[in-house]
């Protein structure tokens, strides 16, 4: 783990110090070179390392109890980590270094339907999927990094900052909120706003994002609808989102970061562990919540036997 992050969640240090919140905030602090130089240089393998080494700092701040500002510090991290990722992987389908949506053709495996069995495009790419862990936290980096400047970034996470709220979505919508047009009767219409003003104005947003270069996905993320919505206003409009015409998909996945991920994710947790109360348990939710933790703990158990016989 990056050193300043690692000693974060050790308890052999954090417990020596006179403020152990306060320690948790001057580490987070001082990652945040570390994100900056690793974004300077491109390496996107240390950054999604920080994204997760903060999330773990996240996670034991919250249980044992460091105060709310060692938990903001925390997710700040996790936020600005995001955000890089973002950048880097925009950066590296620039660069053809990652695979973007129609590198692979919009092909599958031979024998797939619909796909083309000569095409090979991507195949030597890195694949941008497994940086993220699902579909939500993907958009929301890249609405966090598609045509957002550093400064209007940096505006919106003090928003966020000064709400007390650097939950990914209440920053994704401090953006949002900055890249809508300011001008009278310019605004970005609501997105369950059917009149037929609102009709007219999100076709006129949605052709000029598309003229920029924007996908459905990447203007339904600025416009807080969704891509399948984005491509049903074109077709009405007779928009072309040439952006699209590109798309595919990616589908590797890397099997050492959900590893590593899983391991650093782990290891908060377990800090936190020998902090709960037993006497202070919901005895209403324990028996779902044992049943929870026995279902994952057999899959973790088989994995960790799997890696184990793997280095025997």
């Amino acid at each position: 783990m990056n050193a300043e992050l690692a000693l974060a969640v050790d308890p052999a240090v954090v417990d020596r110090t006179a403020d152990p919140g306060e320690f948790v905030v001057a580490a987070c602090e001082r990652a945040k070179a570390w994100l900056r130089e690793a974004l300077d240089h491109g390496e996107i393998e240390q950054i999604a390392e920080i994204k997760s080494q903060a999330e773990a700092v996240r996670v034991y701040s919250t249980q044992k109890q460091l105060g709310k500002d060692a938990q903001l510090a925390a997710t700040e991290i996790v936020r600005r980590a995001e955000r890089g990722i973002g950048l880097a992987i925009r950066r590296g389908q620039r660069s053809g270094h990652i695979a973007k949506r129609g590198d692979r053709g919009g092909c599958g495996a031979p024998g797939v339907r619909g796909g083309n069995p000569g095409d090979a495009r991507g195949d030597h790419l890195d694949s941008s999927a497994a940086f993220f862990r699902n579909g939500k936290e993907r958009a929301d980096s890249y609405a966090m990094a598609d045509g957002v400047s550093d400064t209007d970034f940096e505006d919106a996470l003090g928003q966020a900052k000064a709400d007390r709220d650097l939950s990914r979505a209440n920053v994704v919508r401090k953006i949002r909120r900055r890249g809508a047009p300011s001008e009278p009767g310019q605004q970005v219409p609501e997105p369950a706003d059917g009149s037929p003003d609102a009709a007219a104005r999100r076709g006129e947003l949605i052709a000029k994002l598309a003229a920029s270069g924007m996908s459905s996905q990447q203007i339904g993320e600025r416009l807080g609808i969704g891509g399948d919505r984005v491509r049903q206003v074109a077709r009405e409009h007779g928009i072309d989102i040439r952006a699209d015409a590109v798309l595919g998909r990616a589908r590797r996945f890397d099997t050492n970061r959900i590893v590593r991920e899983t391991v650093h994710a782990l290891e908060g947790l377990a800090m936190g562990v020998d902090l709960a109360d037993l006497a202070e348990i919901d005895r209403a939710e324990a028996p779902q919540w044992a049943a929870s933790l026995r279902r994952s703990l057999r899959v973790l158990r088989r994995f960790a036997r799997q890696i184990e016989e793997m280095s025997a």
